[in-house]
């Protein structure tokens, strides 16, 4: 697994790069600048210097395959605990530090294949008010070797994935449930049309399960934000 990696300068997005060209399974691409970067629902990703922004891609028909948003959000996590920090994952595809966004993943689907998308913030020293966004720099002071980070996570990556070929998802469940973001709180999750309940946490297929004025609903789709702040 993760036998070909490119690196480059520059490209519009990691994503388009892979999806653009006949490359093999589990190839990655990794890059400085994207000048069109991108997230989950069509969300520009600021990606200046600093971050570490990559692709891979993974053959169709994977074990509990539509979970690998948040399995590639839990290694992100795994490799952040194991460098001391304490990282929460927000459902489905992104992971927090100290209330803010340090990482996000996008998952697009082609028949063949999936493209698999990781930014993580490394070492930014800031970022426009509005993107209540974060990176470990800003968080620890301490400036990272990305190279070094790119292979940890490959590593976590690797491990992860194989877990969940062999046992399926629901050994993340409560690993997963335990980082959650606004677990035991009260949410809005955007449907598109808006749900408020109680984050209870998540089935064993992965989705959201809120406590609403109508029982406790299961949502497999959605952005959820805390009520009365965002």
């Amino acid at each position: 697994m993760f036998e070909s990696l490119l690196w480059l300068k520059e490209t519009t997005s990691t994503q388009d790069f892979l999806k653009d060209k006949k490359l093999n399974p589990y190839t990655v691409v990794v890059a400085d600048r994207q000048t069109k970067g991108r997230g989950r629902l069509g969300r520009s990703w600021h990606s200046q210097e600093g971050g570490l922004y990559l692709s891979f891609l993974l053959p169709r028909g994977l074990r509990d395959e539509k979970t690998l948003p948040l399995i590639v959000s839990y290694a992100v996590s795994e490799l952040l605990k194991s460098l001391g920090f304490v990282p929460a994952i927000k459902w489905v595809n992104d992971v927090y530090l100290s209330g803010r966004k340090v990482c996000g993943v996008l998952v697009e689907g082609t028949k063949d294949r999936l493209v698999v998308g990781i930014g993580l913030n490394v070492n930014q020293e800031g970022f426009p008010q509005e993107l209540k966004a974060i990176s470990l720099r800003m968080v620890c002071g301490r400036v990272f070797d990305r190279v070094e980070l790119l292979m940890l996570l490959l590593d976590f990556l690797k491990e992860n994935l194989h877990r969940l070929k062999e046992e399926g998802f629901v050994v993340f469940k409560k690993d997963i449930e335990d980082r959650l973001l606004f677990k035991g709180q009260e949410v809005v999750l955007y449907t598109p049309e808006p749900v408020v309940g109680l984050l209870e946490g998540i089935s064993a297929d992965g989705s959201l399960l809120l406590m609403t004025s109508e029982g406790l609903k299961g949502f497999a789709v959605g952005d959820v934000s805390l009520r009365g702040v965002w």
